[in-house]
C-alpha cells in the first residue's frame, strides 16, 4: 500500500496535529517521508491518538494512529 513515489504534487499541503478537525475531509497520510495512502476521514479518536480512513476501490477502512509516525496532510491536494 506505500507509494514507491516521493512527495506530492508540489503544491501546499499542511501538517495537520489538530486530527479531530478532518473528519470528511480528503487527506494524505505520510510516514517516514513517503506517502503511505491518501483518502477520506471517516471518522477520528475522541482523544486524537488517531483517526479512521474510509474505505476506497481495493483499500479497507484503515485506522492510522499518531504513536506509529504518521503524519496527516490536508490542503489543496490535485485529484482528491
Amino acid at each position: 500500500m506505500r507509494s514507491t513515489g516521493r512527495g506530492h504534487s508540489g503544491r501546499e499541503a499542511r501538517n495537520n496535529k489538530k486530527w479531530k478537525t478532518v473528519i470528511g475531509e480528503k487527506v494524505e497520510v505520510w510516514l517516514e517521508g513517503e506517502m503511505y495512502r491518501h483518502g477520506l476521514v471517516d471518522d477520528v479518536m475522541p482523544d486524537g491518538s488517531g483517526l479512521w480512513l474510509a474505505s476506497e476501490g481495493p483499500f479497507h477502512r484503515e485506522y492510522v494512529d499518531v504513536a506509529s509516525g504518521f503524519e496527516v496532510r490536508t490542503g489543496h491536494l490535485p485529484g482528491l
